[in-house]
C-alpha cells in the first residue's frame, strides 16, 4: 500500500514522503482519518524534543482496511481508535499492533474521535481520587480542560467551577456541565472560590493553563490538609522561580499525571472510548480549526500563533 506520511524534516518545516506500508501479523493495516494537533509536539516543531527528520502524529482514528495473520475481533471496515508506540499518525495509512487498536461505536463519526488525549484525560482524573462531595476547580479551558469538564459534570461534586480569560472558553465550559465559571481577569478568583465554597477551597484543582505563574494562584484555590494540585498541562519552557511555602503550609499535594504517570496506559484508553462511545467526550466547539495533510504546517503554525479563537486543531489525511 502506498503510503503519504509527513516528515518534519527541520523545525518549523515539513515535507512528504511516499512509502510503501503493508499488514503485519499481529497487526492491522488502518486508513487514518483524522489525527490531532497535539501541543506537544509544538515543542518538536519548535526544535526542542526529538532530531529530525521525524514524523509526528499520536492521537488518531481510523477505518481498519486489512486485518493481520492471528489477529480476532476486527475486521476490514471496523473503525478504530488508536493508543500508538510511535508518532507516525499524520500519513494516508499505518500498521499498529491491534491491541493498540480500539473499536469505535456505530453512530459515532471517526473524525471526531481522538483517543489519545481523552485517555490522558482519564489519567489526569484518575490520579484525582475525586470523592463524592468535592469542590471541584479545571484551572484553563482549553481542549484537555473542556474533556475535563465533561467527565466531571457527570460526577457527584458539591461545585463544579471552571476558570479561564476567554469567556468563548468559558461559554463552553457551561454548555459541557460546569456550575460556575469565573474570569480572572475582572475577579478576585480566589476570594469568590472561598465565597462559594463557604471557606472551605477546592479539594483539588486541575492545572490546564500550562503558565508556571498561575499555580501559586491555583494553589491559593486549595483547601489545607492534602488539597491535591494536577498538573495536567505540557510546560514549554522551565519556571524561573516558584514559592513554596504556601503549598507548605497548606500541605497540599502535587500530581502530575502525565503519560508515565499511568499504571495501565490501556486500561486508561479503554475507559476512554467507552466514554466517546456512551457519548460523554464530545468535540463539537472544541476543533475549531481543520486541515488537510498537504496543510500540516499552516496547522502547526497556527497551533504555535496560539491563533486567536484556536482550541483544537485537526489534521484530515484521506
Amino acid at each position: 500500500m502506498k503510503n503519504t506520511i509527513a516528515v518534519l524534516t527541520a523545525p518549523g518545516k515539513f515535507d512528504f514522503d511516499e512509502r510503501e506500508v503493508e499488514v503485519k501479523p499481529g497487526h492491522l493495516l488502518i486508513r487514518i482519518l483524522v489525527c490531532g494537533l497535539c501541543i506537544w509536539e509544538e515543542n518538536h516543531f519548535a526544535g526542542r524534543l526529538g532530531k529530525c527528520p521525524q514524523t509526528l502524529g499520536h492521537e488518531w482514528s481510523g477505518e481498519v482496511v486489512e486485518v493481520g495473520d492471528g489477529v480476532e475481533g476486527f475486521m476490514p471496515g471496523d473503525m478504530v481508535s488508536v493508543l500508538p508506540d510511535e508518532l507516525f499518525g499524520f500519513a494516508t495509512y499505518a500498521c499498529v499492533p491491534a491491541k493498540s487498536c480500539y473499536h469505535i461505536a456505530d453512530g459515532i463519526d471517526p473524525k471526531t474521535v481522538l483517543g489519545e488525549p481523552v485517555k490522558c484525560v482519564v489519567t489526569v482524573l484518575r490520579s484525582a481520587e475525586i470523592q463524592p462531595g468535592d469542590y471541584a476547580v479545571v484551572s484553563g479551558c482549553g481542549s484537555m480542560g473542556l474533556w475535563c469538564i465533561q467527565v466531571l459534570s457527570k460526577m457527584a461534586l458539591s461545585k463544579l467551577i471552571a476558570i479561564d480569560l476567554d469567556e468563548t472558553r468559558l461559554e463552553l465550559a457551561r454548555k459541557y456541565g460546569a456550575d460556575v465559571t469565573l474570569n480572572p481577569g475582572n475577579m478576585n478568583v480566589q476570594e469568590k472560590i472561598r465565597e462559594i465554597t463557604g471557606g472551605r477551597m477546592a479539594d483539588f484543582v486541575i492545572d490546564g493553563c500550562g503558565s508556571p505563574a498561575v499555580i501559586v494562584d491555583e494553589i491559593g484555590y486549595l483547601r489545607g490538609g492534602r488539597g491535591k494540585l494536577i498538573l495536567m498541562s505540557s510546560h514549554a519552557g522551565p519556571a524561573p522561580s516558584m514559592d513554596f511555602r504556601p503549598a507548605i503550609e497548606k500541605g497540599i499535594e502535587i500530581r502530575v499525571p502525565h503519560p508515565i504517570y499511568s499504571l495501565d496506559p490501556h486500561d486508561d484508553m479503554r475507559r476512554a472510548i467507552n466514554l466517546y462511545n456512551s457519548g460523554v467526550f464530545k468535540t463539537e466547539g472544541i476543533i475549531t480549526h481543520e486541515f488537510d495533510l498537504k496543510d500540516i504546517q499552516k496547522g502547526f503554525e497556527t497551533m504555535a500563533a496560539k491563533t486567536k479563537g484556536y482550541i483544537k486543531g485537526v489534521v484530515y489525511p484521506t
